[in-house]
């Protein structure tokens, strides 16, 4: 038996297997497995195997009789394409109602083969990805992992192309009340006149978009957004005084100084802007994959969209993403995307023009105003 920590691998012997996941408490009415069959290109290309749901000829699951342990069966040989070459294994909270902290921990074990013990404590998203199982050179591995989704698993299959009901299959009533809409917020930052940019995630299934700043708040609607590279533009009027942030031309380097600011945990601070400083740690994110900057300036759920700033204030990036229980391990969308986006849909940017260093001070001043807290309603 092997203690597995996130990132590490694990070869598999065969095409079936059998893996539980256990929590210490009862969470029936709150906590559920989703099984996401995707393609090389991470987009989903089969129905998910929901564990309430019918159970498929590929995947069986079954919650036992005190609701604290879900136990699969997975046979890749009856996988219904050959296009799937990898099997994320996600837990999720039920309407994305709250996060996935419910008792504590989570322990995703195959007997004889490995465990991968979770701390859920602390961790603030809907949805969290525990493991991958992933074909390569012929044979099955397992990865350990712990990465986010914060606007749970409907947002996430979304993003990989496909509509997932994340509602619960018991009657009953959420503790917001049945009726409540669901809402929740971002961050966003000026580009063009009356243009904000922010990731595709923050918008996605919004029926109203509300930004607000202490300019005051206005209602915005979604120009383009593009899901496969997290990014989006929604457009509102902006205040004339306000300058749109501008962008870095040259190539980012490693250990660079970084600013965020953006509006993480809203409900819980308040409706200020809130700055943190790291350094670019990786010029890939996870799996090598070369649309995503590594960073360490802390992030929350209500980053998301804020902009990731040079010494000189200008764009790197798009905060996009973060690993949970892995410390300041944090992602943004390169900026090329941002302006290949901007570009597709004709709306004007600028380079940064200066490349004068800045205090954080400085930075916040010149930036803050451009940046807005993103209201978003079903």
């Amino acid at each position: 038996m092997i203690n597995m920590v996130v990132g590490a691998n694990l070869a598999l012997t065969g095409q079936h297997w059998s893996f539980t996941v256990r929590f210490p408490v009862n969470m029936r009415h709150d906590l559920a497995l989703a099984l996401l069959p995707v393609n090389e290109a991470k987009q989903l290309v089969a129905t998910p195997l929901l564990s309430h749901a019918a159970n498929a000829a590929w995947c069986k699951c079954e919650l036992n009789a005190d609701g604290t342990s879900y136990t699969t069966q997975l046979d890749v040989s009856q996988l219904p394409n050959n296009s799937i070459t990898r099997l994320s294994v996600v837990i999720y909270r039920y309407g994305a109602r709250g996060p996935v902290d419910v008792g504590q921990t989570a322990i995703f074990r195959s007997e004889g083969a490995f465990t991968h013990t979770l701390p859920l404590a602390g961790v603030t998203a809907s949805a969290l990805v525990i493991g991958e199982f992933y074909l390569k050179n012929g044979a099955w591995k397992i990865r350990a992992l712990a990465e986010t989704s914060a606007y749970g698993l409907a947002a996430m299959g979304r993003r990989m192309g496909m509509e997932i009901d994340e509602r619960s299959p018991f009657t009953a009533p959420s503790g917001n009340g049945a009726n409540q809409p669901d809402s929740w917020s971002g961050s966003a930052f000026l580009v063009a006149p009356n243009v904000f940019m922010t990731n595709a995630h923050v918008v996605e299934g919004a029926r109203q978009i509300v930004l607000s700043s202490l300019q005051g708040k206005v209602e915005a609607q979604v120009i383009l957004s593009d899901e496969n590279n997290d990014l989006a533009l929604v457009r509102a009027p902006s205040p004339s005084h306000i300058q749109p942030l501008t962008f870095r031309r040259e190539p980012i380097g490693l250990a660079e100084n970084i600013t965020t600011l953006g509006y993480p945990l809203a409900s819980l601070m308040g409706s200020g802007i809130q700055v943190t400083q790291g350094v670019i740690s990786g010029l890939f994110g996870a799996h090598n994959d070369i649309r995503l900057l590594q960073f360490t300036a802390p992030i929350q759920p209500g980053s998301s969209g804020s902009p990731l700033l040079d010494s000189t204030g200008a764009v790197l990036g798009v905060v996009s993403s973060s690993f949970a229980n892995a410390q300041n391990m944090n992602f943004a969308v390169r900026n090329v995307l941002a302006i290949a986006l901007m570009e597709a849909t004709q709306t004007p940017y600028t380079w940064q023009a200066s490349d004068k260093t800045l205090t954080a001070a400085q930075i916040v001043t010149q930036a803050q105003q451009s940046i807005w807290r993103v209201e978003c309603v079903t």
